[in-house]
């Protein structure tokens, strides 16, 4: 549903004992701002499946808040609603493809840290067998939460919708990797599909642990269910022709400087094991790149139009 801020007769804090990941602006979030520059495009093309209102009442219409077209370009707080069980279907003419960190990010528009509707993520690399990334819900499952009940973001992982407006779900393709069926380097299609909130289990939605999620249900509004606001690409193949471009990166493992050569011009970027930019620039066709100030451990040398090279400093 679209979501209105409205007076509180108290304040929700953050819970401190957690198991995932934290609200945007906390220590260990994994929460991506609309404008950071890991994203290097957005949805064009998204097809809405809509959902009824109140899936556990016979007579209930569909919602019909927004246009398939709010869910494509950058988010900006105009989505387009799911209802209950609905589904939004989001092609990529340039793949998205496995990269360093997360590839891709999902962004709704919860007005709070701790006000979420959630939809399960799938992708497909050939538009018809989908496959689902594992979601856990540690959400309490005895009382349900109803319009505008608070639960906390920290006891979730790969749902959309974890996070509040503006900022995005992340999901590292990585985690499906040798899945029978899909090519994570070639993920032409990602399908969202709204979790029924009830804890009613003639209605509601499991986890991958078999976990029944609880979110605010019912939503009865126009505007129910998952709000689509935007698909943010990480890693996606820049064209449908492979790059002629040979890149030689050297030594690696290395401890203070790596040689980067390749047989044309180039634009570079250094990224941490999490997918964080830290430092980028370009060359003619060599260059020293001095890693002396930078921790022991993984990161990421990305190139326009090339998978990412892994890189150990030591």
């Amino acid at each position: 549903m679209i979501k209105y801020i409205i007076p509180l007769l108290f304040v929700c804090g953050f819970v401190s004992a957690q198991s995932f990941a934290p609200p945007p602006g906390f220590p260990g979030s994994t929460a991506i701002h609309k404008d950071s520059s890991i994203i290097v495009n957005w949805a064009q093309n998204v097809v809405v499946t809509r959902g009824p209102i109140n899936i556990s009442d016979m007579s209930s219409a569909l919602v019909s808040y927004g246009v398939d077209a709010d869910g494509e370009g950058i988010a900006d707080g105009s989505p387009v609603s799911l209802g209950d069980g609905g589904s939004a279907l989001i092609t990529f003419s340039m793949p998205i493809v496995n990269g360093p960190g997360p590839d891709f990010a999902v962004f709704e528009n919860g007005f709070d840290n701790h006000y979420m509707e959630f939809a399960f993520v799938e992708v497909s690399s050939d538009g018809i067998n989908f496959f689902r990334f594992e979601s856990i819900s540690e959400v309490q499952t005895t009382t349900q939460l109803g319009n505008f009940s608070f639960s906390d973001c920290s006891r979730i992982y790969n749902l959309a919708g974890k996070y509040k407006i503006n900022y995005g779900v992340p999901f590292d393709l990585e985690e499906l990797a040798g899945t029978p069926g899909l090519n994570v380097d070639q993920v032409t299609h990602i399908r969202l599909i709204d979790v029924v909130g009830s804890i009613d289990p003639q209605y509601g939605s499991y986890d991958s642990q078999g976990t029944i999620i609880n979110d605010p249900f019912p939503t009865i509004f126009d505007s129910g269910g998952f709000d689509l606001d935007a698909v943010g690409v990480i890693n996606q193949t820049l064209s449908l022709d492979e790059s002629t471009m040979v890149v030689q990166v050297y030594p690696n493992p290395a401890r203070d400087f790596v040689q980067i050569s390749t047989n044309g011009p180039f634009n570079y970027s250094l990224l941490s094991h999490n997918g964080k930019v830290i430092t980028s620039g370009n060359a003619s066709n060599e260059i020293l790149l001095d890693l002396s100030n930078y921790a022991p451990g993984i990161y990421f040398l990305k190139f326009e139009g090339q998978k990412a090279v892994r890189l150990i400093k030591f």
